[in-house]
């Protein structure tokens, strides 16, 4: 332990609210599943919840970053090996309880089964689920039917895939803007080669299937929204002053809040088939939520910091939550109610899966601290907190 912690003030708000719009564009998402009247097709619902894990990725590639670099700072190196270990104890537990309900226990429940879908996921489990104990759920989604309720895992094997790789690359590479960059040009290039070939094949249908599943794996394996808010976490610790005097102007500010509540709430653009500069916005964002003293946009420590906390336990759970209403008689006649009740659910069984699953393996996890976080449970992982002011200074 360095005795040193690293704090960023706002990020547990910003986890949250990206868990819950995710949850807000599932509930329309599963009345499409149930055959009731929605507004899932509306380019700007479906593509909500995906530009919310945009941001989830934007804030990973940011705090793993930063931390990787303050450890390499601190230490000369990087322990990747407890890397890995907290990596384990934070994600392995809940996914594989997910993983494990939705292939083995709400298929055998007939008020949690989804029409259709339960019924090709007999068929399809011998492919599925191998895919999904591998972390390849995006890879899954590409090839095969949603699994229902595990559908949202594919997110968490794009970011195991880069939690492999990057502490690794972070370590080797001497110029983490030239690792940034080849990540980007990587990732990008085989999304649009692949559409490229595609387009090429439309004549050949076998080879056309084979090339849209291609894009669609690359579609969800967006990387390259991790190395961006890498090079945001980059310009913090590098204490880039003039970049930093720049992103913290209030007209920056205002620009970019306007822009992702404009991209968010309208079907402008959309549907989008690369998310990087959607990516760029999210990064301002986050540099100003933690590291601005002057930020316009704050999100106070409480009630945050818990709903913060439970973000991954609404993010995994929310659509358990959204087809148990359903099941309830009449629920599904009242859309507020639909809203009010599936949300609410959504963060109560969360906090259960926080407090009675999640904590013991967060303080397992505390252990294997090289930089202290305070982004897990209750400061476990947290000796001294380094305010905004501390981290610039």
């Amino acid at each position: 332990m360095t005795g040193k912690g690293v704090h960023f003030p706002g990020l547990n708000g910003l986890r949250f609210f990206a868990a819950m719009i995710v949850a807000v564009s599932h509930v329309e998402l599963l009345k499409q599943y149930h055959g009731l009247p929605n507004a899932y097709d509306s380019p700007a619902v479906y593509e909500l919840g995906r530009l919310a894990v945009t941001l989830f990725f934007v804030l990973s590639g940011y705090l793993i970053t930063y931390l990787l670099l303050k450890e390499r700072e601190v230490t000369g190196t990087i322990a990747v090996g407890a890397f890995y270990m907290r990596r384990i104890l934070r994600i392995w537990p809940l996914y594989f309880l997910l993983v494990a309900l939705a292939f083995f226990v709400f298929p055998r429940i007939g008020a949690m089964q989804v029409p259709a879908l339960t019924e090709q996921l007999a068929e399809s489990r011998r492919f599925t689920l191998p895919l999904f104990l591998l972390f390849l759920p995006q890879l899954a989604l590409s090839l095969f039917a949603p699994v229902p309720f595990a559908e949202p895992a594919w997110s968490i094997g794009v970011e195991e895939q880069f939690y492999l790789l990057w502490p690794l690359l972070v370590r080797r590479f001497r110029s983490f803007v030239a690792l940034a960059v080849v990540v980007m040009a990587v990732i990008l290039g085989a999304r649009y080669g692949a559409l490229a070939m595609a387009t090429a094949k439309r004549g050949d249908a076998e080879a056309l299937r084979v090339w849209n599943a291609v894009i669609s794996y690359f579609y969800f394996t967006r990387l390259e929204c991790m190395a961006i808010g890498g090079l945001f976490a980059w310009v913090v610790f590098r204490k880039k002053r003039a970049l930093l005097a720049w992103l913290h102007h209030p007209i920056v500010q205002l620009a970019t809040y306007g822009l992702i509540a404009y991209v968010l709430y309208t079907s402008a653009r959309k549907p989008i088939f690369s998310y990087g500069w959607y990516a760029v916005l999210f990064g301002i964002l986050i540099v100003n939520v933690s590291t601005n003293p002057r930020s316009l946009l704050r999100l106070p420590a409480r009630p945050f910091d818990f709903l913060g906390n439970i973000s991954f336990s609404i993010y995994m759970f929310h659509e358990v939550a959204i087809r148990i209403v359903l099941a309830v008689p009449g629920r599904q006649q009242s859309n507020a109610l639909l809203y009010a009740a599936s949300l609410s659910l959504t963060i109560a069984l969360a906090s259960a899966a926080y407090l009675g699953f999640e904590r013991p393996f967060l303080r397992l996890k505390a252990r294997f601290a090289v930089v202290r976080s305070s982004a897990t449970l209750e400061g476990a992982e947290e000796d001294v907190r380094q305010t905004s002011q501390g981290v610039l200074r």
